[in-house]
């Protein structure tokens, strides 16, 4: 308990209970709002979808008990499943079937989990609210670099750097860096456009190196481009330009920027 000199006596909440009610909370209704971002796949036809019914989601009671999962060094858990189906859609039939999604870790009572056999708890973080920050740092080299990151409540972050040289790179979700005359242009704007539109035009002008021109003259090729970056693995080319399509790019686009593609 804790005294204050004018509010008398108050009690200190049962931590425990918090993480009880939490855990209860996202049974309830944190694995059904997580199950309905799964979003609906069609073939490439799109005469077929395939879709999670979320409202019928349920957990298995655990085969084992808690002192065994410890003293056998596994998880305590239990079997999520969930209603899927195939739905024709000339003919709206659909074919239905449970199926096994994963294992979710349970809470005990005393507000910790049991994984490979060892008690864990789960430690609240705190996080910057959405909202635009910047700040000013020095390089190795005593230059001041400028940054300026966007965190929305959907999404990953969004960085926008200045280096020494002036150029500005913007980076996705921490993946790699990409110019900005790129990522403006895959997500819909031309060069003139970012010109009319920017304070200094002649600052976007001065990093222009001599790939960016034809990256930027189309929508398709900086979309290609911004994939590549944003995807690519040890640098391999995630896809070739033969193969970037009108409705391929229109994909990657919706999968990249749309907040309904999740």
């Amino acid at each position: 308990m804790l005294r204050h000199e004018n509010q008398g006596m108050s009690i200190i909440p049962g931590f425990n209970q918090i993480q009880l009610e939490g855990f209860c909370r996202f049974i309830d209704q944190g694995l059904g709002e997580e199950l309905s971002k799964f979003p609906k796949m069609e073939d490439t036809e799109q005469k077929m979808e395939f879709q999670l019914f979320r409202e019928t989601y349920h957990l298995v009671e655990p085969l084992i008990k808690e002192r065994d999962a410890v003293y056998d060094s596994i998880t305590y858990s239990s079997e999520l499943y969930v209603s899927a189906g195939v739905i024709l859609k000339t003919s709206r039939n659909r074919q239905e079937q449970t199926i096994l999604i994963g294992r979710i870790p349970l809470m005990n009572s005393l507000g910790t989990f049991i994984v490979n056999g060892i008690y864990r708890i789960v430690i609240n973080q705190i996080l910057q609210s959405p909202g635009i920050y910047y700040r000013s740092e020095l390089d190795h080299n005593g230059i001041s670099v400028y940054t300026g990151t966007i965190i929305s409540d959907w999404g990953g972050r969004f960085e926008l750097k200045i280096d020494k040289k002036t150029r500005i790179w913007a980076r996705v979700s921490r993946k790699q860096k990409i110019s900005i005359l790129v990522l403006l242009a895959a997500m819909g704007s031309n060069l003139r456009e970012i010109l009319e539109n920017v304070s200094y035009p002649e600052i976007f002008l001065s990093f222009l190196n001599e790939e960016e021109p034809e990256i930027i003259g189309s929508k398709e090729n900086a979309i290609l481009e911004f994939y590549q970056q944003f995807a690519c693995v040890g640098g391999d080319p995630i896809v070739s330009e033969s193969l970037c399509s009108e409705s391929l790019c229109n994909e990657l686009q919706k999968n990249s920027f749309n907040k309904d593609a999740n």
